[in-house]
């Protein structure tokens, strides 16, 4: 094994103990949801892209059509998606949040936010620094892969 490798291990070693010790942490809003795994992957999808295709949801999250149109459903029943006929293709049907959807992502995310902030308030400036330049660099490859 390289220097790179052990490096990685070491990354996703540091990861998992993060996430270990802050599971417990800002996830009552997660804990107190009644949406499935599969409905909060469609609002979390729909809060970056807002407004795909059902097809494009579908590849998203790697499921048939048929899935799709059976989570959209219950969504929009709760008030959280709207689907709306695609203004230059009547045939494609887009699917968008409402206001009440980006409240619930919005809320299970500040919850995540809240603590990782307490945290990282207890690091020096030269720590944040480096782990700012880590986080550019790592959306930087991901970029690359988009």
């Amino acid at each position: 094994m390289d220097n790179r490798d052990r490096l990685i291990e070491r990354i996703e070693q540091a990861d998992d103990r993060f996430l270990r010790l802050t599971a417990g942490t800002g996830a009552a809003p997660l804990q107190d949801t009644d949406l499935t795994m599969r409905q909060l992957k469609v609002l979390l999808i729909l809060s970056f892209q807002d407004g795909l295709s059902g097809q494009d949801l579908a590849r998203s999250l790697d499921v048939g059509l048929a899935a799709v149109t059976g989570i959209t459903h219950r969504l929009s029943a709760r008030g959280l998606i709207r689907r709306a006929v695609d203004d230059h293709d009547r045939r494609i049907r887009r699917i968008y949040l409402t206001p009440k959807g980006s409240a619930t992502i919005a809320v299970l995310r500040d919850a995540g936010r809240t603590n990782k902030r307490r945290l990282l308030r207890k690091l020096d400036a030269e720590a944040l620094r480096k782990m700012a330049e880590a986080m550019d660099a790592l959306n930087e490859a991901a970029e690359e892969e988009n």
